[in-house]
């Protein structure tokens, strides 16, 4: 998991309605990087299997100490298989009612997929995604929510918080693999950014045993 001083974001295309640039001396406090458990099995990007992990970041001025509300933040994934995603895209659900097991990819595809292999979303739980570090099932809405175009955001806009806070989540379909390899069971890191023009910060993602 990431630490507690995590970070949030509300994705855009270049602005955040109500946000406003950060003044010179405001100062943007990150995340440590983080360590999750991995395994190959599930490791394919789109397959409705991954972790997700909260995280939440905060501005604040260095003059004075305090938060800074409405700040604009840019967040980026340099991955292709981790996403995005606003803290309010995403909630916790129940185990769905269909006899299937979620960590089992071929059952997965051939209940959630017509004849011609498009994604489809009925029964509902096909556009849930299962989260291998919690063992739990959540609801991404929205634009969000899987489909057949495969819809992976790797960066968002957002703004501050009363508390001087953006809270977000990481969805991290599939890690990089080392070597190259889809049996290869190690894997890389993968960086993140956030920017608030005046300051910047990094963090990082990896498996056990990664480099």
């Amino acid at each position: 998991m990431l630490s507690p001083m995590t970070a949030i974001w509300m994705f855009g295309l270049g602005c955040v309605q109500g946000a406003i640039p950060a003044p010179y001396s405001a100062r943007l406090s990150g995340l440590q990087d983080s360590t999750i458990s991995w395994s190959a099995d599930w490791n394919d990007e789109f397959d409705q299997q991954g972790a997700i992990v909260s995280g939440s970041l905060m501005v604040y001025d260095s003059e004075t100490d305090m938060p800074l509300e409405h700040i604009e933040v840019e967040i980026t994934s340099n991955w292709q298989g981790a996403y995005l995603i606003p803290s309010e895209a995403v909630q916790l659900v129940g185990y769905p009612e269909a006899s299937v097991d979620p960590t089992d990819e071929d059952a997965i595809r051939q209940a959630c997929t017509d004849a011609n292999g498009n994604f489809q979303s009925d029964p509902e739980w096909c556009a849930w995604y299962w989260d291998t570090e919690t063992q739990q099932f959540y609801q991404v809405g929205g634009q969000y929510i899987s489909t057949s175009s495969n819809y992976a955001p790797n960066l968002m806009y957002g703004r501050t918080n009363n508390r001087g806070l953006m809270d977000f989540y990481i969805y991290v379909d599939a890690m990089p693999r080392l070597g190259g390899n889809e049996q290869d069971s190690s894997f890389g890191s993968i960086t993140f950014g956030a920017s608030i023009g005046v300051d910047d910060t990094s963090w990082a993602i990896r498996t056990g045993g990664s480099e």
